[in-house]
């Protein structure tokens, strides 16, 4: 989900603007998401060693899936800037966590795959992202950029919280 929202939004930009108006804060969409997201990592990185991931992994969904609802009622430019904000604090705790929990979950000798499959994963949504942001934009509507990650989410929380069981040897660094 969060691999792919900018590339959706980023294809929808002409029809919000459209509709909300604002284009000299346009670019405050992007930048509120992206500078959220990386302050988030760390932080978010820090807090899963310390307190355990599959906590911070969920909160980062929640977070992100709440940004969502928010940035599909916004009614001006900077209401959504500043809930792509709130989706960039959900996505800048599920990226590194989702990492971690690869590689905690798998032996040394499969990370490497793995992370080339992330790394294919991200290249995917590249593509998809703006094709799929399109599509909705033009045959829904530009809200449903943002609600299309709240099945994708639950989803997530539901497998995370059932299927994720977390080693504590990492807690407490």
């Amino acid at each position: 989900m969060a691999s792919m929202d900018n590339t959706i939004v980023a294809t929808a930009m002409g029809t919000i603007i459209g509709e909300l108006g604002g284009l000299d804060k346009f670019v405050w969409v992007t930048s509120a998401y992206m500078v959220a997201e990386m302050a988030g990592m760390p932080i978010f990185g820090k807090l899963s060693d310390m307190y355990g991931r599959k906590l911070f992994f969920i909160i980062g969904i929640i977070l992100f899936m709440l940004g969502s609802v928010l940035c599909g009622i916004a009614s001006s430019i900077v209401q959504l800037s500043i809930f792509r904000a709130i989706q960039g604090i959900g996505g800048g705790a599920m990226i590194p966590v989702s990492f971690t929990i690869m590689f905690d979950a798998f032996p040394p000798e499969k990370r490497g795959r793995l992370s080339g499959l992330f790394g294919a994963v991200l290249g995917i949504s590249s593509i998809f992202g703006p094709l799929l942001g399109s599509y909705i934009t033009d045959h829904i509507r530009w809200e449903w950029i943002f609600y299309i990650n709240l099945p994708l989410g639950f989803i997530a929380v539901a497998l995370i919280g059932f299927f994720y069981k977390e080693s504590h040897e990492n807690s407490k660094l």
